[in-house]
């Protein structure tokens, strides 16, 4: 009797991962990225809808880049160029650009990591970025660093990666039966019928939040200067912050969070005028806040990503506006004279 009931239940649970699996073959997993635990920088993409490199950058093979006038984007997802039918990221649209204008040699290498706060950029920066003595710098970036924390996100101090309490859980082993399908299908279930749980109110203190993130954004200033080249900082924008919302875009944002979408964005917006504040003085300092500000189409699929090919695009036209192609240009006409010497 107790053998029968021992083989039925390994039964039923063959069958339970059986069907978990078809249910994720049906419905696979909506996001787009998976990471997985990289030594100091914590992020890894192993997972995207573009090819990766063997680092997990959206970029060829690093050593390919040598001998060029390298051009480095420092960021996160936005800059990594996540969206729903995007169209081309900032970085790839530059690039394109500065060839369109006559300058063959000049490459961009995208090290953004999809979630990566300054703190890991400048990881980033430090193990592949550096060594490759870039030209030209770009931290592009803002949204995560403000928007982890407390009480908007979950993490209990500044510049901690995203899903960064689901990497520690990996790396402690608190999840060895990840594998199995039937834990996956029941914790996305889960997560769908649960109401999120909101942070404590007072959350991490805003003057530590840019604390951190303005000694990251100088480490890397410093460290590309004293190699000879160009940084800038690109403040990135976000739907909470000088756009007016379209109907989707307020009922998206109502629907993520119905009992206090409102207090949330209150938040969020006046953190984005604080740190905004805080880098104005910043130069080279390209201020992308208020590109959408006379649109209220709907450019947002969320808080931080783009619906379609407006945003980016809007984006890249700020930035040449800007004068950042042209700045570009400037650097890349003087290396060219040493190059061909």
């Amino acid at each position: 009797m107790k053998v029968k009931i021992v083989l039925n239940t390994l039964l039923l649970l063959a069958a339970c991962e059986c069907a978990a699996r078809v249910a994720e073959w049906i419905h696979p997993p909506s996001t787009e990225l998976s990471f997985e635990y990289a030594p100091y920088r914590m992020l890894k993409m192993s997972r995207a809808p573009w090819p990766l490199n063997r680092d997990g950058f959206r970029a060829r093979e690093l050593e390919t880049y040598r001998h060029s006038f390298l051009i480095e984007f420092l960021g996160g997802s936005v800059c990594l160029g996540v969206g729903t039918d995007p169209g081309p990221s900032v970085p790839e649209r530059l690039e394109a650009a500065l060839h369109r204008a006559g300058y063959s040699r000049a490459e961009v290498l995208n090290l953004c990591q999809g979630g990566a706060t300054s703190a890991q950029e400048l990881a980033i920066f430090l193990e592949y970025g550096l060594p490759l003595a870039p030209q030209v710098v770009l931290s592009f970036d803002g949204a995560n660093d403000v928007m982890h924390p407390q009480p908007i996100g979950e993490d209990d101090a500044p510049n901690l990666p995203y899903h960064d309490r689901e990497i520690r859980a990996r790396i402690n082993g608190d999840n060895a039966l990840a594998h199995l399908a039937a834990l996956r299908v029941a914790a996305r279930l889960t997560a769908r019928w649960s109401r999120p749980k909101r942070a404590p109110v007072n959350g991490v203190p805003e003057t530590e939040i840019l604390n951190s993130y303005h000694r990251a954004l100088s480490v890397v200033r410093t460290l590309t200067e004293q190699q000879g080249g160009f940084h800038a900082l690109l403040l990135q924008p976000t739907l909470h912050y000088e756009k007016p919302w379209s109907q989707q875009e307020s009922a998206m944002w109502r629907a993520r969070y119905p009992a206090d979408a409102e207090d949330l964005s209150r938040v969020i917006r006046d953190r984005y005028c604080t740190a905004r504040e805080a880098v104005e003085s910043w130069a080279p300092f390209y201020d992308l806040t208020e590109v959408f500000a006379h649109s209220n189409a709907t450019i947002y699929s969320d808080s931080v990503h783009f619906k379609g090919p407006v945003g980016y695009a809007m984006l890249f036209d700020d930035l040449a506006r800007q004068g950042l192609v042209g700045q570009i240009g400037l650097r890349y006409r003087a290396w060219e004279r040493t190059w061909r010497q």
